[in-house]
């Protein structure tokens, strides 16, 4: 009889839980600066999301994926992210990386794991750093990895890093000072790229310090901008970047300028003929995305960050635990720290425990060749970055 009734109660429960609905905010800039990134990435959670719906792969849940556009204000952010908390939401996804380093002591605090569309390394760097989760490799180790290539294609190169003028060009800064004096070349200049759409003054002065090549952090439109001015001006200096450099956007921006511009990241390319490439390319017209989206790394991004918070709360589920409120956070929290899987987006998959909080930990280098980027490295770390950050 006892046993009778605790099948019956169990029966009752998974059928309770059965159409849960569980909510999941992105918080981000679909306007304003680096919405040129941000607007795709919010459409890679949107998709994912209804396709992790669709394809039952919420352990019988329901998600329901907001996105919000906070215009990279960061007052913005914290309010959505205060939403999110009042709501009960178990696991936030974030963008910028002024708003994610602003919130770190309110995510420590409530303890609710924190999925930024920012690698700086900064976000899980101590203090408050037990509930923030990088999706790939941080920006101090794409740059790094840069300039690694750099020296082996140029041994004591003259470097010019041109940043964002924000936190997030700032990142990877002083890592990247580090690392090239490992290296054995020369970083001539940091320059903060301002919002002026003609950077000629900035390029000849460069040329006049020896400048032989330019590493970016910063995003595809004021790249392309500089790129094209230096193309125009007949100067021979090379150009490189990390992940939000550069990419299919870059390409459609800055045309054949672009050509020979070196850059990493841990995505595949629309065009490859790898099963996350395909899958991408299918979800985008299942959910009849224009082309340039398709053609944007950051839409499969922003998918990624969605499967990793889908993925982390499915298996909460499915082991008994609660997935909203305080309860919730946790139990959603512990599932992340102990996350392998690998959802094919990238090129390695994604793997957290309590003492690694980036997921993919792999990375390429690229070159523009033909109007498309192709590998020129198999996937890889830097063990360089670990050694200047971490003295490992």
């Amino acid at each position: 009889m006892r046993k009778t009734l605790v099948t019956v109660m169990a029966a009752l429960a998974a059928s309770l839980a059965f159409g849960q609905t569980v909510h999941l905010m992105w918080s981000g800039a679909i306007t304003g600066p680096t919405s040129d990134a941000g607007k795709y990435y919010a459409q890679g959670v949107e998709d994912y999301c209804k396709y992790a719906n669709e394809e039952g792969l919420t352990g019988g849940l329901k998600i329901v994926c907001e996105v919000r556009d906070d215009q990279y204000n960061n007052a913005n952010t914290q309010r959505n992210f205060e939403e999110a908390i009042e709501r009960g939401d178990p696991v936030f996804l974030g963008y910028s990386t002024g708003g994610t380093l602003q919130l770190k002591p309110l995510i420590e605090e409530v303890g609710m794991s924190y999925i930024p569309a920012s690698y700086h390394i900064g976000n899980i760097d101590p203090p408050n750093n037990n509930y923030v989760f990088l999706p790939i490799v941080s920006y101090s180790e794409q740059v790094i990895a840069v300039l690694e290539y750099i020296a082996k294609e140029k041994p004591g190169a003259k470097v010019a890093l041109a940043v964002h003028p924000s936190p997030f060009g700032r990142a990877p800064v002083e890592d990247a000072k580090k690392a090239a004096k490992e290296l054995g070349i020369e970083i001539v200049e940091v320059q903060e790229m301002s919002k002026g759409l003609d950077y000629t003054a900035t390029l000849k002065r460069f040329a006049n310090e020896g400048v032989e090549y330019i590493v970016y952090q910063n995003v595809a439109g004021p790249v392309a901008t500089m790129v094209k001015d230096a193309k125009r001006l007949g100067l021979n200096i090379k150009h490189a970047g990390a992940h939000y450099a550069g990419g299919p956007d870059l390409l459609r921006l800055a045309g054949d300028a672009a050509e020979g511009f070196i850059w990493v990241t841990s995505y595949f390319m629309p065009g490859e003929n790898t099963k996350g490439a395909t899958f991408v390319r299918e979800l985008g017209t299942r959910y009849k995305r224009p082309s340039d989206t398709l053609e944007s790394v950051h839409y499969p991004s922003g998918m990624l960050a969605a499967a990793i918070a889908i993925e982390a709360i499915r298996r909460a589920h499915e082991a008994g635990k609660p997935v909203t409120g305080d309860a919730g956070r946790e139990a959603v929290h512990q599932a992340l720290l102990g996350l392998t899987f690998d959802p094919g987006l990238a090129v390695g998959p994604v793997t957290y425990s309590k003492s690694d909080h980036v997921g993919v930990d792999m990375l390429r280098a690229l070159r523009a060749e033909g109007g498309k980027f192709v590998p020129i490295t198999e996937p890889f770390q830097s063990k360089l970055f670990r050694k200047v950050h971490y003295g490992k």
